[in-house]
């Protein structure tokens, strides 16, 4: 095992990596990189937690730990995707050998919670170097939808103008509120994916809701990705619309 490559603080590396390491070496690399780095541990081991509640994997199996130098810390399982005992941000990391035994210690101060894991087997430690983005954005959501049909209107037909968004009504928010070519008022509900009955409902409230205010004709149009069954039936029992609209990717 060379263990040149972690053992020098001068040269810290993007990613380290032991197989099968004496809890000595695991805990070596564990010590001198959780501040920094990425940590995976691999191995048979049983955690507890106790905080606000009280919890604990008592069988010895194989399980994963990721920490994270902001003090995430999680234990995997081989199902779901949540992690099946955590720690949140910030929580401290303390690693120490008892009986031969790697012991992993996550501590958040306040409110105090603390999750023990023993790992007597251990597989398999890495250290990785990952980046953070600074300008995270999420695409495909409901607001990139009403932006992208507000800036180009003949997504949904040609004439369309649009009046506002976010439109506020006693019975809530329009998503995008418009005047098609004829004059008459549009209610536009944008889903991100696929339409159901409750969206139709919605709309319906919004439209109903305005031809009793303005007296006048009003249509509604519900703009989403797809519609179910259901919801295209109580569309066409009253009387209103669905566009196919995809959300950015």
């Amino acid at each position: 095992m060379d263990l040149t490559s972690f053992m020098d603080n001068s040269r810290p590396s993007d990613y380290e990596y032991l197989i099968d390491p004496a809890p000595q070496y695991a805990l070596k690399l564990i010590n001198l990189r959780k501040n920094t780095h990425v940590l995976i541990i691999y191995g048979d081991m049983v955690a507890n937690y106790e905080g606000r509640a009280k919890s604990e994997l008592g069988e010895l199996m194989p399980r994963l730990v990721i920490s994270k130098p902001d003090g995430t810390f999680m234990v995997h399982e081989a199902t779901k995707r949540e992690p099946r005992l955590w720690n949140p941000p910030p929580s401290s990391l303390y690693a120490t050998i008892d009986g031969g035994v790697l012991i992993l210690r996550s501590v958040r101060a306040s409110p105090r919670e603390v999750v023990v894991v023993e790992v007597p087997v251990i597989r398999f430690t890495a250290a990785l170097k990952l980046g953070t983005t600074i300008n995270y954005r999420v695409f495909g959501r409901e607001e990139d939808m009403v932006n992208a049909i507000i800036n180009n209107p003949s997504m949904i037909e040609d004439g369309l103008q649009i009046l506002a968004r976010e439109y506020h009504t006693l019975v809530g928010d329009i998503d995008i509120l418009a005047k098609d070519s004829r004059g008459n008022l549009v209610v536009i509900e944008c889903k991100r994916s696929q339409a159901g009955p409750e969206a139709v409902n919605q709309l319906k409230r919004y439209v109903d809701y305005l031809r009793q205010k303005e007296d006048k004709p009003v249509r509604g149009i519900v703009a989403a990705p797809s519609i179910s069954a259901a919801a295209y039936k109580f569309l066409r029992l009253y009387g209103l619309e669905f566009r196919h609209v995809e959300p950015k990717s």
